[in-house]
């Protein structure tokens, strides 16, 4: 008797052990649960895109043009160079071109007639006299010699400036990484971008090529399938190098 007794406690200390096992480790992963989803750990401390968001702009894009004290006229090389202008302007600009003309300066009317000289080049470069306006720029200083400027606003990736260390130091107790990580890499990023468009939505397929679909279907009906390689006299595309 004294023998079952000692087997029946046995148990019964096993099943409360395995129930204590078994709560504890619900507590712990109650804790762990809790501890991820009230984590207050902020993403810009570790991401650098996040700290420098490549952001879509209408940036101006300027062309300016120093004026000396006489004369309206502007060189071939530089009416050259506005025609080269005007081409950025038809690719990518938008709106109006503005030609910027100092008032209250040293040079004021020299700017004034080179601002018209400017005009008339921009019309034999091809801008409609509707898309050119004429806006003038205070200087209020009689002794400066100003540029004139011309404008036309374009849409362009930018970044926010860089070089700026909040925290005046590269380390940190969290381990993270410092506020001006990555900045450089945005900014070359967004210089590169052939379309700005492209960092908002990526462009669709374009239409599938009838002609090369055509001659593969051709290919399989005249030879079957022979492979990864047709042969040279089929190939789907021909190399214009000799060898």
């Amino acid at each position: 008797m004294p023998t079952l007794m000692t087997n029946a406690n046995r148990r019964r200390v096993a099943l409360l052990s395995r129930s204590a096992a078994l709560a504890a480790l619900a507590v712990v992963t109650a804790a762990c649960t809790s501890t991820i989803a009230t984590s207050d750990v902020d993403p810009e401390l570790y991401d650098y895109r996040q700290r420098h968001p490549i952001m879509i702009s209408e940036e101006p894009e300027v062309f300016n043009l120093r004026v000396g004290m006489n004369g309206p006229a502007i060189s071939p090389e530089i009416e050259t160079a506005l025609r080269d202008y005007v081409d950025h302007y038809r690719a990518d600009g938008t709106g109006s071109i503005t030609i910027q003309v100092p008032t209250n300066s040293a040079n004021a009317i020299a700017a004034a007639s080179t601002g018209r000289a400017i005009h008339y080049a921009l019309v034999r470069a091809g801008v409609p006299n509707s898309r050119i306006e004429v806006a003038p720029y205070y200087v209020g200083d009689h002794k400066k010699i100003a540029s004139l400027r011309v404008s036309f606003l374009r849409v362009k990736a930018v970044t926010p400036t860089c070089g700026v260390w909040p925290d005046g130091s590269t380390g940190t107790p969290t381990n993270a990484s410092h506020h001006n990580f990555g900045c450089a890499a945005q900014q070359n990023l967004a210089a590169m971008v052939a379309n700005p468009a492209d960092l908002v939505r990526p462009r669709s397929m374009s239409p599938a090529n009838g002609e090369r679909r055509a001659r593969v279907i051709q290919i399989y009906v005249e030879s079957g399938n022979v492979g990864w390689e047709p042969a040279a006299e089929t190939a789907l595309i021909k190399s214009d190098v000799g060898g």
